[in-house]
């Protein structure tokens, strides 16, 4: 008899206050129905609750193409019934992107979205400097997404004593000559050309799975090194929840039209957001490829956003390459996660990294939203599994970014904390 009133006491509240979706009514501006409801994480017969609703609704809110979004939903005696109203656009924006630099470094990217009414995003961007060029495609459909790009270097690599080598790319990393005090032991001419696609599928609203083959071919001046096809595929199972896909856990690129009124009032709450991913990459000659590769990658990062939005998050890597040649070895700039400015790079076997940032938001109002972001980052690297080699930074980004259009403007100040060098990057420009 006790069991049985003990089952009364704590499931029946629950039973009665757990109730059905009987209904979800929608008013778009060019979506169908059918087409909007694919990205609404509730479907009618589920079980109602408020946190799921949150959730749906936050799902909603990372898709760029509507302009505004209102939600309601109704108590009724037989269940749920829920009510959206979205403003969806069709928009085609270009975004400039230029780096103040050594490297001379500029490009732009097109945006376009929704514009065959079914809630799709296309993006295509190229960029160049003095060291080369790359060019990428994104086209993302329900639960599908479509990546492509290629890249071409032609750059001067140089290795200093102590292990650091020169960061090569067309973006982010400074001209590290004439930076440093330490021992140049060795320089040569250095391509690479490396061409990729990508297919994400959504498993779930928080699962997705991915596929990439990529192939590369470098051409060292110095014959010691591997010059040569370094094909290979990677397979990877990601976990997002409740993390815009814009902002990458740190930056404020969340920030645009839909989201004015809800960035310019608090929060009911606080909330949190998770991100964790493991892939796995294999290569050789089944892949056409001259040098056998394996690497294993692990990470994670976890947001914290507050009432006000101001937002803590935390990462962590760790990167071990069984087998690798040494241009597919572990790098401490992929271990970084984006925060910093460096010219240089450690190269080894394992890796293991973490960081943390803080996004403060000096000011929002009906112009714009300033925000500064203190952060730190380091990464280790290890190449005989005993010894290793730090590679890391400290430093600010001070950003503004205007409500009418998507261009931010940043200023990123990084002090390495392991060779003492400083820079400074001004920033115009977006990305998606």
């Amino acid at each position: 008899m006790r069991k049985f009133l003990l089952f009364i006491f704590f499931f029946i509240p629950f039973i009665a206050f757990s109730q059905e979706i009987k209904n979800i009514q929608v008013q778009t501006t060019r979506m169908s129905q059918e087409s909007f409801k694919k990205f609404f994480r509730l479907k009618e017969g589920d079980i109602f609750t408020q946190e799921k609703f949150e959730k749906a609704k936050q799902d909603l809110e990372k898709l760029k193409i509507f302009k505004t979004l209102e939600f309601l939903y109704k108590e009724k005696k037989d269940g749920i019934d829920i009510y959206i109203k979205a403003d969806d656009r069709v928009y085609f924006l270009p975004l400039f992107i230029a780096f103040n630099s050594n490297k001379r470094s500029g490009g732009i990217s097109l945006y376009s979205g929704n514009l065959f009414k079914q809630g799709e995003e296309a993006s295509f961007s190229i960029a160049s400097s003095k060291d080369g060029f790359n060019l990428k495609n994104n086209f993302s459909l329900n639960k599908n997404t479509f990546k492509a790009g290629y890249s071409h270097l032609n750059f001067d690599q140089r290795f200093y004593k102590n292990g650091w080598v020169s960061m090569p790319g067309v973006f982010f990393s400074a001209e590290d000559k004439g930076n440093h005090n330490e021992v140049l032991i060795m320089q040569g001419r250095t391509k690479e050309d490396n061409f990729f696609l990508s297919y994400q599928y959504k498993i779930s609203s928080i699962w997705s799975f991915s596929i990439t083959p990529q192939y590369s071919y470098y051409s060292y001046q110095n014959s010691l090194l591997d010059s040569g096809n370094h094909s290979n595929i990677t397979f990877a199972l990601e976990y997002s929840d409740d993390v815009s896909s814009d902002i990458n856990m740190q930056t404020l690129a969340e920030v645009n039209r839909h989201k004015k009124e809800q960035m310019l009032n608090a929060l009911a709450h606080a909330r949190f957001g998770k991100e964790a991913e493991i892939s796995y990459t294999s290569g050789g000659k089944w892949l056409d490829g001259d040098y056998n590769i394996q690497k294993f990658s692990l990470g994670g990062s976890f947001l914290l956003e507050l009432k006000t939005h101001h937002r803590f998050a935390l990462f962590s890597k760790a990167q071990h390459a069984f087998k690798a040649p040494f241009s597919d070895k572990i790098q401490s700039s992929n271990l970084l996660f984006g925060l910093g400015i460096y010219d240089r790079e450690q190269i080894g076997r394992t890796g293991l990294s973490a960081g943390t940032s803080f996004t403060y938001f000096l000011f929002k109002n009906q112009i714009g939203i300033l925000s500064l972001m203190p952060f730190y980052e380091q990464a280790y690297i290890t190449s005989d599994g005993r010894s290793f080699s730090a590679h890391g930074g400290i430093g600010a980004v001070l950003e503004y970014s205007l409500w009418s259009i998507y261009l931010p403007i940043s200023l990123n100040f990084t002090k390495n904390i392991n060779d003492g060098s400083h820079h400074i990057g001004f920033k115009i420009g977006g990305h998606f």
